[in-house]
């Protein structure tokens, strides 16, 4: 695990300084376990080192207390009862009453405690990833279950997997829809992005490292057929206008998964034809988890 994340690493801080320079002038974006973090200041570089505010924690699940006059950091898990404690300016941390070496210290900026990325990823357990697209950090906290299921070659299991990850997105969405039914629709044959529609809006996904990256979002208009030549749009029976991204067009047939358990107390699976058309339906009564709507079944294989 931690030559993985070694490795993750190395290639997130190449990454990182390729495109620094490039996007100096526009804000670095954070984003931890599918949450936005609008309300943190924005992670900063110097001396080619990359930091962000020490509250980015606390979206980790950690509690975090600042003490003014001795300038400590201090911060506890939750779960464990840990206590990692951060002096600024110093290059030494206490885990309890273990010392711990740091490569850089934590710096304050205006009113904002800083400490290095690379300390949050090796001691929080972290993946961290670079969205060049969106000038955007990525934090994700691995769970290993989920990456058994999507290796399992199980395609239900991998599918239910990825449906599960972290949702990450660097775009406040206009629409903000309420609905107790939706729908995931994937690629033939395939696990790795996968559609979401939730009443009328819909939104297009694509598995990165350890999350699922909001690639698309529409909003259907029923007013508007101008698109309806799009096989999803046929499906739907309704003209398509995008939100924000790029749709994506579509190479093969879909597979779909109605969740209507809490309306009509049923699911639905089935396949899109390249036509818009549903070439096989089946119907669910009484799921009670989307595990009983999400399966394997013939007509795909």
């Amino acid at each position: 695990m931690k030559k993985t994340l070694i490795s993750i690493l190395s290639t997130f801080f190449i990454l990182f300084s390729l495109n620094s320079i490039a996007s100096a002038a526009k804000p670095i974006q954070l984003n931890v376990d599918g949450s936005f973090l609008t309300d943190l200041a924005a992670p900063l570089i110097k001396n080619s080192i990359s930091y962000v505010p020490i509250r980015t924690v606390q979206s980790l699940g950690y509690k975090v207390n600042w003490d003014s006059r001795s300038k400590t950091v201090l911060i506890i898990n939750k779960a464990t009862s840990d206590r990692l404690s951060l002096v600024i300016n110093s290059d030494v941390a206490m885990m309890n009453d273990k010392k711990l070496d740091l490569d850089r210290p934590p710096l304050v900026k205006g009113n904002t405690v800083y400490v290095p990325l690379r300390f949050i990823s090796e001691n929080f357990g972290v993946l961290v990833d670079w969205d060049s697209k969106n000038n955007g950090i990525v934090l994700v906290s691995p769970d290993p279950e989920t990456q058994t299921q999507i290796k399992s070659g199980d395609l239900a299991k991998a599918r239910l997997a990825v449906t599960g990850m972290p949702r990450v997105q660097f775009y406040i969405s206009t629409v903000r829809p309420e609905s107790h039914s939706y729908s995931y629709i994937f690629n033939e044959k395939d696990y790795s992005k996968f559609y979401f529609i939730l009443y009328t809006s819909i939104y297009y996904y694509e598995m990165k490292n350890g999350y699922m990256s909001l690639v698309w979002e529409g909003q259907m208009v029923a007013s508007n057929q101008k698109n309806s030549s799009s096989p999803l749009a046929k499906f739907l029976d309704t003209g398509i206008d995008t939100l924000w991204g790029v749709q994506p067009k579509l190479m093969s047939r879909l597979i779909y998964f109605n969740d209507e358990k809490f309306v009509y107390d049923k699911g639905e699976y089935g396949i899109i034809g390249m036509d818009g058309s549903a070439e096989f339906s089946h119907t669910v009564a009484n799921p009670k988890q989307l595990s009983d709507i999400i399966i394997n079944f013939p007509e795909e294989n």
